[in-house]
């Protein structure tokens, strides 16, 4: 985001059309399409869920690994629980995500 302009949502993958915390997302930064996980939203979440002053997403690869190696922002232990639910053994594995984050609120 240094470098130019922030990244800008195309697409989310949930029914709703609406992005909450653990969901996934296209995203397009400098001309290429990547997906990431949301980990932080400015707007009003479930009870318990910490409110952000940014936006925060993690940039992930198809099979569900951080294309990073740290992850700086304080991520809400609830997250912890939806990735678990979303990680299968055929499918996307977000273990990783959370074993890179640093802090937990």
């Amino acid at each position: 985001m240094l470098e130019g302009k922030p990244p800008r949502c195309i697409h989310i993958y949930n029914k709703v059309g609406v992005g909450y915390i653990g969901d996934r997302i296209l995203v397009a930064i400098c001309g290429e399409k990547k997906k990431g996980i949301l980990v932080g939203l400015k707007q009003v979440q479930a009870p318990k869920v910490p409110k952000f002053d940014t936006n925060n997403l993690v940039l992930i690869d198809d099979n569900g690994t951080p294309l990073g190696t740290r992850i700086q922002v304080p991520i809400p232990h609830i997250l912890r629980t939806k990735m678990k639910e979303k990680t299968h053994s055929k499918g996307a594995d977000y273990t990783k995500l959370i074993a890179i984050a640093s802090r937990f609120i």
